[in-house]
């Protein structure tokens, strides 16, 4: 029997450690002279893992996996814990369009990353945080950011597909072996 939540963790934090390695590579270029790449790969992760899960898990399981990414890797731990809880819980309405297809899949967790983007964005223009305009951000922050998580989302989906046929295909070997050995004691 495989613990997929243990290994659905081990995987998140991998993906937040990544996401940590594409900042300190690619880092935001705050002057917005050139292009800058903010990597979410955490957070889609995150979307994708959760999606199965009841709504309070998945919007539990969120509010950790967005509080650990806040407090070891940035320094806005209460945003993150809340915008990773809030999406993580509104995956949910999409559960069953993601079922359907890869495709449906992709577009759900590309735009909810998106709006935690434009959500970010706007907070920080509201609060004062940001004097740029709309277009600016979006040329130079926000256009090879949804280029490369875009390219991302498709790479996790296969690897969570990969994963979750892996832990059928050992659960149904797991069952198989329990009945063999039910029928072993059965016969003597």
């Amino acid at each position: 029997m495989i613990n997929k939540e243990r290994y659905s963790f081990i995987f998140l934090a991998i993906l937040a450690m990544l996401d940590q390695l594409i900042a300190s590579l690619f880092g935001v270029d705050f002057t917005y002279s050139s292009l800058s790449l903010v990597s979410h790969l955490c957070f889609c992760g995150c979307l994708l893992v959760v999606v199965h899960e009841r709504s309070l898990n998945r919007f539990l399981y969120a509010c950790l996996c967005g509080l650990c990414v806040g407090m070891f890797f940035t320094s806005d731990w209460l945003v993150k814990m809340l915008l990773f809880g809030l999406f993580g819980w509104a995956i949910g309405f999409f559960q069953e369009a993601m079922d359907q297809d890869h495709w449906v899949q992709f577009g759900i967790v590309f735009l909810m990353m998106f709006a935690s983007d434009l959500i970010c964005f706007f907070g920080a223009k509201i609060f004062g945080y940001l004097t740029m305009s709309f277009v600016k951000w979006f040329i130079h922050v926000e256009a090879l950011t949804l280029i490369f998580n875009g390219v991302a989302i498709f790479v996790l989906i296969y690897i969570i597909t990969v994963f979750m046929r892996y832990a059928t295909i050992k659960d149904i070997r797991f069952k198989r072996m329990e009945k063999l050995k039910m029928q072993n004691i059965r016969r003597k």
